[in-house]
C-alpha cells in the first residue's frame, strides 16, 4: 500500500502542477492579500460525509511550488486523495486563460455553473476530478480522486464542498 500511495502521490503531484505551469510562468507579482489556510476551510467530517469514505486528517503540503501555493491534502479511504488550494488570482489570470491552457494538451473540461464567480471542472485522467472556482480575488482548486467512484460521481461532492468553503474566502 505504501508503494501504491507513493506512486499515486507522485501522479497527483504531476497532474496537479500541469494546469498551472503556463499560468505560473506568465504570472507577475500578485497584490498582497490575506493568507488563507486551506486546512481550515473544511473539516474532516465534512469531507467524509460528502465523499462517503473515511478521511485522514489534512496536512499542508509545504513542499509544493510556493509560487502556486500550498494545498491541504487528505487521504481518502486507503489510497484516494482530496486536496484544496486557494491562491490570489495573478495579473492576467482568468478562467478563460486557464481553460485555454487545459485545452492545449486536450484535457477534458466542463462548466460548473452557480458556484462562485466562475467555476469549471477539469478531468486530468486516472479518475481524478478538479473543480476550479474563481471568487473575487481568490482562485480555489479542489482535487478529488476516490478509487471506485466515477468522475461523474465525484462532481456533486466537489460542488457541495466548494460551496461550503466559498463564504470563508
Amino acid at each position: 500500500m505504501i508503494v501504491r500511495f507513493r506512486s499515486l502521490a507522485l501522479v497527483l503531484a504531476l497532474l496537479f502542477a500541469v494546469p498551472f505551469a503556463s499560468t505560473v510562468l506568465e504570472a507577475q507579482s500578485a497584490p498582497a492579500t490575506k493568507k488563507i489556510d486551506p486546512c481550515s476551510l473544511l473539516t474532516k467530517a465534512e469531507i467524509q460525509e460528502a465523499l462517503g469514505k473515511p478521511v485522514k486528517d489534512g496536512k499542508l503540503n509545504t513542499s509544493a511550488n510556493a509560487a502556486v501555493g500550498f494545498p491541504c491534502e487528505y487521504v481518502v479511504g486507503d489510497y484516494g486523495a482530496f486536496s484544496i488550494l486557494v491562491k490570489t488570482i495573478g495579473p492576467g489570470e482568468t478562467p478563460d486563460k486557464i481553460l485555454a491552457g487545459l485545452a492545449k494538451p486536450g484535457m477534458k473540461t466542463a462548466d460548473a455553473p452557480g458556484i462562485g464567480d466562475k467555476s469549471f471542472f477539469a478531468f486530468p485522467g486516472y479518475g481524478m476530478v478538479q473543480l476550479n472556482t474563481f471568487k473575487g480575488t481568490q482562485y480555489a482548486i479542489m482535487t478529488i480522486l476516490v478509487p471506485g467512484l466515477s468522475e461523474d460521481a465525484q462532481k456533486a461532492p466537489a460542488e457541495k464542498l466548494m460551496k461550503k468553503i466559498l463564504p470563508k474566502l
